[in-house]
């Protein structure tokens, strides 16, 4: 059965669809025990199923260069390209955190009820904090503008600079703090 299945499988990889079929259907249910297995140690709720995994799983078979030198061969490298595959699905629905620009000044004016989290509304006043020690006048812009509600036009007075400079601060120090933000994601 070793060397059938390797041959079977190396034509499957050639294109062959009538051995594709039978590779698929000799190996489905070892592997969805394999998958199964896999994702009982993944966090709870994973949104990938045994049979989702294994379908992944040939479409990465499908695409290797790795010639299949027998059964045992086979399983263990479908073993380690499914455990790929759930890292691979890991990443990519990764929770995104970020916060955008547009969002820095509703947290920095969150309190107890706001909807976002306490690390999220800590990450802001810490990078809001980097601000400052960096440029006070672009910090005060945007605390100002952000916090006390004060206008471009009321800025401009009160910091006696053009109200393209104020205008130009607030979205330099907004963008500058979405980005240091990414690192905290």
């Amino acid at each position: 059965m070793t060397e059938a299945f390797a041959s079977l499988f190396e034509k499957a990889r050639l294109g062959d669809n009538v051995a594709r079929d039978a590779v698929y259907k000799l190996a489905f249910y070892r592997l969805k025990v394999i998958a199964s297995a896999l994702l009982r140690r993944e966090r709870p709720g994973h949104t990938l199923q045994p049979t989702a995994l294994v379908s992944e799983l040939f479409l990465k078979l499908h695409r290797m260069e790795a010639r299949i030198l027998s059964e045992d061969h086979f399983f263990r490298i479908s073993s380690r390209a499914m455990r790929q595959v759930l890292i691979d699905h890991s990443r990519a629905k990764k929770p995104t955190n970020t916060v955008s620009a547009e969002r820095i000044p509703e947290l920095l004016l969150a309190g107890n009820g706001s909807a976002a989290s306490p690390e999220t509304i800590l990450a802001v006043k810490m990078v809001f904090e980097k601000l400052r020690a960096m440029d006070a006048t672009v910090a005060e812009t945007v605390w100002c503008r952000s916090v006390e509600g004060l206008t471009i036009h009321e800025m401009s007075q009160a910091q006696n600079r053009e109200a393209w400079r104020v205008r130009a601060d607030y979205d330099f120090g907004l963008q500058w703090m979405a980005n240091q933000l990414k690192r905290y994601a």
